[in-house]
């Protein structure tokens, strides 16, 4: 089906205003392969044609004022409308296909109870899977939902849901809604009521979620009251769409979706074993960052999808600055050492592209940047904004912004006019600096006869026209750190003031700007001497995104990096940083920046450093549990895994859960070939996180015909949830495994292609690039990628296979010059 193109969609809001939609849905089968859909859609048009969107199985019927339109009007999802009035009443019934792919109206049957349970996710361009709709962000409507379904359900959605009889609900939005926010929540699901500042408050789950939903929700409702506090003081505007309900749900793709009223998030948030005080933070990020969106993003909608960073990079922003500054969860640390460095990669691969204004020409290719630079560098860009424009007048222009276009749409200029009425200057070139230009510079150390400077070169290794505002710091041998002057850098420094001889100077100390960090000629013995008495959180992100940042670069020996991250790791406090930095060097220095005969010696190193964090840890703690984790998932000793998983010789403190017990299982499948094991685990725990765990632990058993099971599983259509075959390409191509796999490298070339025909949207890319044989370390690979991509194939796949072969030429650079 043909992608909305941004001239259609221009021309189609020029021509339409809409009034009204109402959702009609017959749920009352939903064991059956389709639902009944009818739309009714109010709307003026100044333009005597024009067409509505519509992706179901099949079109019963349409009538436009009155008259039976042709069922061969409907072609490539679209139905073609002529004659159009000024006021026009359209009418669209058809049977419309349930999902499993976490798009449309997703399904998902719990093991665990064999209960149904529904939800819809309409982002980007889903919602047409499950009503007729004119499908573009500014076209706002408002809402109605008439819904038929089993009477002992719950049904949600974007405003509150009346019961009119049994088994019948109406859902009426209070406010316009976008297409792409339209959501509808219905099952058996288990709730927790609560208030909120007179806002009614509802946490829902599975049913056999429930005991756990209710364990949480204390936690819950005290992160999302902080929030609205929050967010009412900072915007100056109260929430405007009445109730908010938090849905945890299963198979969701994202971490959670926005929709007013009724958040949507992946049911993991509810956790089934014991969670750290981290897990809670990152929770509260998500709980915060969709919180966000109900301002930016639900009441200020953009126009078009190519300023979608107005959505991701804000609500990143301020989920972050509201869990630090309103909860207990402070999560710079979090930001830094995970979600930057997620972004860094992006901005650094071939696919790399502006935060703003990238000219998205169709709504797929605007999917395309739905990434990390949209999301952590946008973030990261705007906290800059904030330090050089000052807060005040970052926030009043936020304010004027949210009152000026509250229930409309707007776009990038507008907000940038916004906060120059508030006081800022010089804006225009500071945005075409920092948020339409791509890439990051470099800020590096330099020697000035007995001083230092810091320099600043662009993504080409030429001038760049950023200023960096940001705080030098000296780190000396105890590992005290010392900031040198706050600067405004563009170019190169003025001499800085003297720091110790053999002192470390990160040019950015608190983590503040976006930039490649680099610390001197020396700077990686300076390193190596300092880092493991570093105790500052903000430092050892920058010194360790650094070292992850060089070695893809092919500028530090990943021996090296190992070496540092190893050394440093056990005597840091951070469970963010523990958690993060050794799963890193699991995955990278351990994996594909490993020559293959060296990584099970690499692995046996993180192990020891996790093991060394669990034993440094008190009995019971967050940090404990954090390495114990991470010793699960790097052992290879069979007995050692045995004696956990019967709960023997565990450490002090550690006590075995349905997680921590999945964990040993897949572990044990991958070293031991445990095929028994995992069936047995299934047997005893049947819920839908074990179908996924057994899922990845069936793909790693090292034997043929594990691997051949599983490969029809991601290459073959088949009704297999999403989860499970994400969870299957994670376990396939594995360390210690390359002989094993090495006939299916090839294989993959040859078929991925083809996943087209029956995948789309997340799960075609996101399958397409966990089962991308990143560990063949070989110019036939290379070859076998660039054929590939020499092909006709569709943009999600095209980008996930540039983006693969990127990193896999800069692993190769590396095992070349240090293997």
């Amino acid at each position: 089906m043909p992608s909305l193109l941004r001239s259609e969609a221009e021309e189609r809001a020029g021509a339409l205003r809409v009034d009204e939609v109402l959702v009609e849905l017959d749920l009352t089968q939903p064991g059956g392969e389709t639902f009944g859909s009818r739309t009714t859609l109010t709307f003026a048009s100044s333009e005597p044609t024009t067409f509505v969107d519509f992706k179901g199985r099949e079109l019963l019927g349409a009538t436009l004022n009155g008259v039976d339109l042709d069922v061969a009007a409907w072609q490539d999802g679209r139905i073609g409308l002529t004659d159009l009035g000024r006021e026009n009443t359209l009418v669209v019934e058809g049977r419309m296909a349930y999902s499993s792919d976490g798009e449309g109206l997703h399904r998902h049957v719990d093991p665990a109870d064999g209960q149904t349970y529904l939800y819809a996710m309409s982002f980007l361009d889903a919602g047409p899977r499950w009503f007729a709709c004119f499908d573009q962000p500014d076209l706002k409507a408002r809402y109605r939902f008439e819904v038929a379904a089993p009477p002992e359900w719950t049904v949600l959605g974007n405003g509150p849901s009346t019961v009119t009889s049994p088994g019948r609900w109406t859902v009426v939005a209070p406010q316009p809604l976008a297409t792409y926010f339209v959501t509808l929540v219905a099952g058996p699901y288990a709730s927790v009521l609560a208030q909120h500042d007179g806002i009614p408050l509802g946490l829902h789950a599975r049913a056999s979620l429930r005991e756990q939903l209710e364990a949480e929700a204390p936690d819950l409702f005290e992160v999302t009251g902080a929030c609205f506090d929050y967010y009412h003081r900072i915007f100056g505007v109260r929430y405007p769409f009445g109730e908010y309900h938090q849905a945890f749900v299963p198979d969701f793709n994202a971490g959670a979706m926005e929709n007013p009223g009724c958040v949507t998030f992946r049911d993991q948030f509810i956790y089934r074993g014991r969670a750290t005080e981290a897990d809670r933070g990152s929770r509260a990020a998500v709980v915060a960052h969709e919180m966000a969106h109900q301002w930016f993003g639900d009441l200020v909608t953009m126009r078009w999808w190519d300023d979608l960073w107005l959505n991701e990079s804000f609500a990143e922003y301020m989920g972050q600055r509201c869990c630090t500054d309103a909860t207990r969860y402070p999560r710079w640390t979090e930001f830094g050492v995970r979600r930057k460095d997620w972004g860094a990669v992006a901005d650094q691969a071939p696919s790399t592209h502006p935060v703003a204004g990238n000219g998205s020409v169709d709504a797929a290719a605007a999917l395309q940047d739905f990434d990390g630079i949209s999301y952590a560098k946008g973030a990261a860009v705007l906290r800059q904004l904030a330090g050089y424009v000052g807060d005040e007048v970052f926030l009043a222009g936020l304010r004027r912004y949210v009152e000026t276009y509250g229930f409309g749409n707007a776009e990038f200029a507008e907000l940038i006019a916004c906060w120059t009425a508030a006081g800022a200057e010089g804006l225009d070139t500071w945005a075409d600096a920092w948020l339409r230009t791509p890439g990051m510079d470099t800020v590096d150390v330099v020697t000035e006869g007995a001083g230092l400077r810091l320099q600043v070169t662009g993504p080409d290794g030429g001038a760049s026209p950023r200023t960096h505002a940001l705080t030098p710091g000296s780190v000396d041998a105890a590992g005290a750190v010392s900031a040198v002057a706050g600067l405004r850098l563009q170019g190169r420094s003025d001499v800085l003031a003297p720091v110790g001889e053999r002192a470390l100077l990160v040019p950015d100390s608190t983590d503040a700007t976006w930039a490649k960090i680099r610390f001197g000629p020396d700077g990686w013995s300076r390193v190596a001497e300092v880092l493991p008495r570093v105790q500052d959180e903000a430092v050892l992100v920058v010194v360790h995104n650094a070292i992850r940042d060089a070695v893809r670069d092919g500028g530090l020996d990943p021996r090296l990096a190992l070496e540092l991250v190893c050394a440093a790791v056990p005597g840091e406090d951070s469970e963010d940083l523990v958690a993060v930095l050794l799963a890193s060097a699991a995955d990278q220095l351990a994996g594909p920046f490993s020559p293959a005969t060296e990584r099970a010696g690499r692995l046996a190193q993180v192990h020891a450093a996790a093991l060394a964090v669990v034993q440094g840890s008190p009995a019971g703690s967050d940090r404990q549990l954090a390495g114990f984790r991470l010793s699960v998932g790097t052992a290879v000793d069979p007995a050692r895994l045995d004696s956990w998983a019967a709960g023997q010789e565990l450490p002090a403190g550690v006590v075995l859960d349905a997680e921590l017990t999945w964990g040993l299982v897949e572990r044990l499948a991958a070293v031991a070939g445990d095929a028994d094991l995992v069936e047995r685990t299934l047997a005893r725990d049947t819920s839908s996180a074990a179908s996924v765990h057994a899922a990845r632990a069936r793909a790693l058993l090292p034997d043929a015909e594990s691997k051949a099971a599983a490969w029809r599983l991601l290459m073959q259509p088949t009704a297999t949830s999403a989860y499970e075959l994400y969870a299957t390409a994670e376990g396939f191509f594995v360390a210690g495994q390359e002989e094993l796999t090495a006939p299916y490298v090839a294989r993959y070339f040859d078929e991925v292609a083809a996943t087209a025909g029956h995948r789309h949207g997340w799960a075609l890319a996101r399958i397409a690039r966990k089962s991308y044989p990143a560990l063949a370390m070989d110019e036939q690979t290379v070859a076998w990628s660039e054929e590939l991509l020499a092909t006709d194939l569709p943009a999600p796949l095209r980008r996930e296979i540039v983006d693969a072969l990127d990193q896999l030429r800069r692993a190769l650079v590396s095992v070349r010059r240090y293997g």
